[in-house]
């Protein structure tokens, strides 16, 4: 029996004019080959499903190639099927992720002074060549500067900005582009038609957005929908389930309860993502990109060319533009990017960190318009709140800092000669200085922990808690010992964590 090939590797192109959304460079590969103009080193830069890899191959098979057609390689010579099948020892592909040593570029460099064994060039293709060490990359430069003629290099990387200038000027570049959504959705149709999947348009609009421009990624994900349905159609519903993927409608129905200040609604319908598997930092990503659509719907006179959705939901996105100032949206950013942050690097527990962003967002969070909010235990949800407005929260006492505990923990990781000296103190937490203070008691304590390199300790892992905006200090407890309100879990509590 046949071994199974994944749709990527079965359906990626097999000659320049197979490959889609690259035509300013396939086009260039391909003349260069017709008229025997080959460049000794080629980079191909870009992020990755983009189809470097891909053109590395097609262009090794054209150079060698038997009977080339018009700058493409046949595909049914000796040579094209051995370098397709991985039988031509001439083609050699590196990953220099886990090959990034000097002695790797050596054994190469010694590999380079024989000519070819069965073909015409020897072809070198480097993948995500940015991780060769500084070593390994003077051992590779000094091969590129006085390369034999039988020898061609293709470097390919994610990461062009950390290629030194040294190998950049002896290559010839071509950056490779996302693929636009269209022509990733005009591939996804044509393989599904020829792998006999049924798929519903919407379905396919949906794949090729959530790729992000890496055709790779689109057909994974084609691949993984098709295996689960069992010979049904793939709907847009059943992309939406297993990618943690939600539709527009349902962001622009959120967007409204921003604008309207409603957070109550807002949490709901969060509440209702969150319990059909909605994936978090896919979710910051989508209402990032309504934000950006309200401010196109801002800045120009014709915003419908500029906003990423049909004319129904564009139009809706224009009306509510109009319930946003310039400030409340830039404001609206932070507050998602913030939590973008926290959720990628920080956190555990990444519902609440959302459930704060659209608090946050609702109220646009600023010392005009602050919010009074406090737990409340009813509901399914578990993490329902009440939330209600005030003039002015100026009068509300500073608090003690709720997650203290939990505090001295991640300090405690990261050096546990400093954590002791921690737990005998007190921290309060003022939301109209916005301060962080930790009291303890003067002498050994306080000079420990007012060590500037302590007290950077601190402040990091303070900010895994509490906004980043707020000040950290540490102070000696105040005569009379009076530091604050002892209730803990106060509105700047909630307002500022992002765990």
């Amino acid at each position: 029996m046949e071994n199974y090939k994944s749709l990527y590797r079965k359906w990626r192109p097999k000659t320049f004019s197979d490959v889609y959304g690259q035509e300013h460079i396939t086009k260039t590969l391909q003349n260069q080959v017709q008229n025997q103009k080959i460049s000794h080193a080629y980079l191909f830069c870009g992020t990755r499903g983009t189809g470097k890899t891909t053109c590395a191959k097609i262009l090794a098979k054209a150079v060698n190639c038997e009977n080339p057609i018009e700058g493409n390689p046949c595909n049914v010579c000796p040579i094209c099927e051995g370098i397709e099948n991985g039988r031509v020892i001439d083609v050699i592909e590196m990953d220099a992720a886990s090959n990034n040593s000097v002695d790797n570029i050596r054994d190469m460099r010694e590999e380079v002074a024989f000519t070819p064994g069965e073909s015409q060039k020897k072809v070198y293709i480097i993948d995500e060549v940015h991780m060769l060490t500084t070593g390994a990359f003077n051992a590779l430069l000094k091969t590129l500067e006085e390369p034999p003629p039988h020898i061609i290099f293709i470097l390919a990387t994610t990461e062009f900005n950390k290629i030194p200038a040294t190998i950049l000027s002896r290559c010839q570049r071509h950056d490779f582009r996302r693929i636009l959504p269209e022509t990733i959705a005009e591939r996804i149709k044509y393989v599904a038609d020829k792998e006999n999947i049924a798929i519903e348009q919407q379905a396919v609009n949906l794949i090729s957005s959530l790729a992000a421009g890496a055709m790779r990624d689109a057909l994974s994900i084609l691949e993984v929908c098709a295996g689960d349905v069992e010979n049904k159609t793939i709907t847009f519903e059943y992309v939406s389930k297993i990618s943690g993927y939600f539709d527009r409608e349902q962001m622009i129905e959120l967007l409204g309860c921003i604008a309207d200040k409603n957070a109550k609604t807002a949490l709901e319908l969060f509440w209702n993502m969150y319990q059909n598997s909605l994936d978090c930092a896919n979710f910051c990503v989508s209402l990032l990109e309504m934000l950006r659509n309200i401010q196109m719907a801002k800045m120009f006179d014709n915003p419908h060319i500029y906003i990423e959705l049909d004319k129904t939901q564009s139009d809706i996105i224009v009306e509510m533009a109009k319930k946003f100032t310039d400030n409340e949206v830039i404001k609206c950013c932070e507050f998602l990017n913030d939590a973008i942050i926290n959720i990628n690097r920080y956190t555990t527990n990444k519902k609440i960190v959302i459930e704060m962003l659209l608090i946050k967002m609702c109220y646009k969070y600023t010392e005009q318009n602050s919010v009074k909010i406090t737990a409340d235990k009813a509901g399914k949800s578990g993490d329902n709140f009440a939330v209600d407005n005030t003039a002015d929260n100026k009068s509300q006492a500073p608090r003690v800092f709720g997650k203290y505990a939990e505090f001295i923990d991640e300090v405690a990781a990261e050096n546990k000669m400093i954590a002791p000296f921690l737990k005998s103190g007190k921290c309060i937490i003022d939301g109209t200085e916005k301060k962080i203070i930790i009291y303890t008691d003067a002498g050994l304590k306080l000079e420990m922990l007012k060590k500037p390199e302590n007290l950077e300790i601190i402040k990091n892992n303070m900010y895994k808690f509490i906004d980043s905006s707020f000040s950290v200090a540490v102070e000696p407890v105040p005569k009379g010992g009076d530091i604050g309100n002892e209730s803990e879990n106060s509105i700047d509590d909630i307002i500022a964590l992002t765990q």
